[in-house]
């Protein structure tokens, strides 16, 4: 019952996330002729914009998460600092979850690997995806990048780096997460957490955004959008 609603709080959550860009919205900062800014917000407010026919949405202005400090587990075991940002003439997708999430997360990597299946193999090898885990408490490492490696060759299994560094990332991204109370050395706890997946680009700016669930179809369809749109 509880691990439920748990999956219920990260669902909505992350609904409530895309509903409130429905009520508040700003100037963006990237132009683009179909791109449909929401009714507005007060100048410096963060606001939400559209393009018809995209699944997902555009914080304004643009977020640069480039600063973010991770570490990647992808290569050693020892890991190694991990900045958020794409290859050049790239997109890197990340997000937030956990092993133990029983639904979501798996969902969402799944769904993801489908949709670079979807998209020409030339705009495949120009996405890397990666999971970000916010239990690093049960989580390690190399854990972590076997089970994204799963469902996406080449992905990524990141942690924060630091103490505080979840923390940090959170508030970078926008995010949030709830890790249950619990006794030290106890391995059952509830976790919730955003389930927004970002599109990061050369420069280490989130240009895009998608909800939970997005289907493949949709998620191919936006990422060659963003292709023509950035580069």
């Amino acid at each position: 019952m509880h691990l439920r609603v748990v999956l219920l709080f990260v669902v909505v959550l992350t609904v409530f996330a895309a509903s409130c860009s429905l009520e508040q919205a700003a100037d963006a900062d990237h132009d683009h002729p179909e791109t449909n800014q929401l009714p507005g917000s007060e100048d410096g407010q963060q606001g939400y914009a559209l393009v018809e026919g995209r699944a997902g949405y555009r914080r304004t202005p643009s977020i640069d998460v480039s600063a973010v400090e991770l570490v990647d587990y992808s290569e050693s075991g020892a890991g190694t600092p991990f900045t958020p940002v794409a290859a050049p003439d790239g997109i890197l997708l990340l997000f937030f979850g956990y092993l133990s999430c029983p639904d979501v997360c798996p969902t969402t990597i799944f769904d993801y690997g489908e949709a670079f299946d979807l998209i020409p193999s030339d705009l495949a090898d120009r996405v890397s995806f990666g999971m970000i885990s916010v239990d690093a408490e049960r989580d390690q490492g190399s854990q972590i990048v076997e089970y994204v490696t799963r469902f996406i060759d080449d992905g990524l299994g990141l942690l924060p780096a630091g103490q505080d560094g979840l923390t940090a990332a959170a508030e970078a991204f926008g995010i949030q997460y709830e890790i249950e109370d619990h006794e030290e050395g106890t391995t059952q706890y509830l976790v919730g957490h955003t389930a927004t997946v970002f599109a990061i680009d050369q420069d280490g700016m989130i240009v895009w955004e998608f909800s939970y669930p997005t289907p493949a179809e949709e998620i191919s369809a936006a990422l060659a959008d963003l292709f023509e749109e950035r580069y």
